[in-house]
């Protein structure tokens, strides 16, 4: 018994497709392994600006808090509450005792401008660093 083909005698490019299937299959893996291979994680060192905040670790500093009272603002070195014409000595001797160069101040959000520049100006005239924080009182809130 011999086996006939059904096909007729010239076929043509019909024993192409199986390989032209098989180079379209390796084309998209090889297209797929290169979308995943670009999707890698880089990592974005950004320059020093004075609009990004400072991060203050475990090092010797002045703190100083200054809150709106209802007259005058009220300030505080630490934990202690200071008068303003005290402020420059109590200051001058905190960073002393904790051999600090940085100072840095809590003011409420809606301080006086004039005040901060007063606290600046004393703190840069003492030969230290200023640093400002920002305590936001939320409205409704203590």
């Amino acid at each position: 018994m011999k086996l006939e083909s059904s096909l007729p005698e010239k076929p043509g490019w019909i024993f192409v497709t199986p390989g032209f299937d098989f180079v379209m299959l390796l084309l998209a893996l090889v297209m797929l392994t290169g979308v995943v291979a670009r999707e890698s994680l880089v990592e974005v060192k950004l320059p020093p600006s004075e609009f990004r905040g400072l991060r203050i670790g475990e090092e010797n500093l002045v703190v100083v808090t200054v809150k709106q009272g209802r007259r005058r603002p009220v300030y505080y070195v630490g934990k202690e509450r200071i008068e303003q014409g005290l402020l420059e000595v109590v200051i001058a001797g905190a960073a002393k005792d904790k051999k600090a160069d940085k100072v840095v101040v809590y003011c409420d959000q809606k301080m006086d401008l004039r005040v901060e520049q007063e606290i600046y100006d004393l703190v840069t005239g003492l030969g230290l660093r200023y640093f400002r924080a920002v305590r936001q009182v939320e409205e409704g809130g203590l």
